[in-house]
């Protein structure tokens, strides 16, 4: 493991054991705005000739009276870790506030709808290419942005859903579903699990769900988080991928199987 991954895991369990609710959350996020624009101030929190103690007094001073103490402390302690520069912290910070929205839902039981939500709006945006192309358009003001995903997920999404894809349609340095895709990943790591992405030929309900999940558990060793995207033309069946590892169970598999062995014959 890389130095500077040990760290940012050693970060990630330093505030793990804190208790971060989703205002705080959004307040960091502020936080993470006005660094986008204060380059001296986003200098000055990483400055590696301050000691980690300097630089978290000034994210004290700065911010004391301005966030929550479940905030600051956020803030303090992602100060005091070492970062190659101002950049690189403030996207430290922002992962805390995801990973804070993140545990909300996972302590609430909720997380899973969460992982389903996020994973079913990249999907419809990964394919509207005019309503891609729209959010990731910088000239298309943020607040516009936001808005517009908003009233796509109105009343369909977990609060905490609308909550991250929020923050998602920002996307700094990525579109949207790829910074969705950084918070599922997030989430899973949160509960160890692995994910599975799974095309199905019709929405599954609840109970075949539970199995395929149950299944997939067994086969693995694990828990399993399951990313389900419904696509007709599979025909039947269903493809599931893990990492590397491509379980394929689909008509539509077998009949490509089945071409390729007559055209080599």
């Amino acid at each position: 493991m890389k130095a500077r991954d040990a760290a940012l895991l050693a970060l990630d369990a330093k505030i793990d054991a804190m208790s971060v609710d989703a205002g705080a959350a959004d307040e960091l996020f502020a936080v993470v705005d006005l660094l986008e624009t204060q380059a001296p101030l986003r200098r000055s929190l990483s400055d590696p000739s301050a000691s980690p103690e300097d630089r978290a007094g000034l994210a004290a001073r700065l911010f004391g009276n301005r966030v929550s103490p479940a905030a600051l402390a956020v803030l303090s302690e992602v100060a005091r870790s070492t970062f190659p520069n101002g950049r690189r912290l403030v996207t430290a910070l922002e992962t805390q506030g995801v990973r804070a929205l993140l545990r909300v839902a996972k302590n609430s039981g909720d997380l899973g709808r969460v992982q389903q939500d996020l994973y079913s709006f990249a999907t419809v945006v990964d394919s509207d290419p005019r309503l891609a192309d729209t959010l990731r358009n910088r000239t298309y003001p943020l607040e516009a942005r936001r808005d517009l995903v908003a009233r796509l997920s109105a009343d369909r999404v977990h609060p905490i859903s609308s909550r991250l894809l929020a923050r998602a349609a920002a996307g700094r340095v990525r579109t949207l579903p790829l910074t969705v895709a950084s918070y599922l990943s997030m989430a899973a790591r949160l509960t160890s699990e692995q994910i599975a992405k799974v095309t199905v030929a019709r929405p599954l309900d609840e109970a075949r769900t539970d199995r395929l999940r149950q299944a997939l558990e067994a086969q693995v060793g694990g828990p399993v988080s399951l990313q389900i995207e419904v696509d007709p033309t599979v025909l039947g069946g269903m493809d599931v991928s893990m990492g590397d590892d491509i379980i394929e169970s689909t008509v539509a598999g077998r009949l490509d199987d089945a071409r390729r062995l007559l055209n080599t014959h």
